[in-house]
């Protein structure tokens, strides 16, 4: 499994994503999940306060942008990852005025959008799909991801924050879809 260079944590947001691979995202989607991809899901349910999660691979893009999009998520996931934003914004603010904070993440973002939104319709291509808004549903979860990471990575939060472990899923080629109350279900 690939892993964050170590030198992107500590780059200004600005270059994190052209010090990022590009040929890395949604290669492993679909496949037989990893020893090491499966310990960094318990770490990222641990990090969520979720002690005892079945971990689900999903098989097909068509299955993966179903759970995505489906209403039965757990609240609980959705509300913890929303509150460490907050948190972590709140954090950064003390470090920097909200709209130097609001620029740095605004930097980091530049650019996310081709670097996802190609591989996903790669992907999407070689797997038969021709909906485009299936590519486009990956690439803004994986951007979103960034988006956390950079909230980490501006705090000084280290690789074994749950946002850096969740970008660190995608960087090895998947999409963490959502947790349920019994399965985390990942593509």
């Amino acid at each position: 499994m690939r892993t964050v260079p170590t030198r992107i944590g500590k780059l200004p947001a600005d270059q994190i994503v052209p010090a990022l691979p590009k040929a890395t995202w949604f290669k492993s989607v679909g496949a037989p999940i990893s020893d090491v991809e499966r310990k960094e899901c318990v770490r990222y349910l641990h990090g969520l306060g979720v002690q005892s999660c079945a971990i689900e691979t999903v098989g097909t893009w068509q299955e993966a942008v179903a759970l995505a999009t489906r209403a039965c998520w757990h609240a609980p996931w959705w509300e913890r990852e929303r509150s460490e934003e907050r948190r972590l914004f709140e954090l950064a603010s003390v470090y920097h005025s909200p709209d130097a904070l609001l620029l740095r993440l605004s930097n980091l973002m530049r650019g996310s959008a081709s670097l996802f939104l190609s591989p996903a319709s790669i992907a999407c291509a070689r797997a038969g799909v021709r909906d485009a808004t299936i590519a486009s549903a990956a690439a803004r979860a994986a951007a979103q991801s960034l988006h956390q990471y950079g909230l980490a990575s501006i705090t000084g939060q280290g690789e074994g924050h749950l946002f850096a472990v969740k970008f660190r899923l995608f960087l090895a080629g998947r999409w963490p879809l959502c947790v349920t109350a019994e399965k985390f279900f990942v593509f």
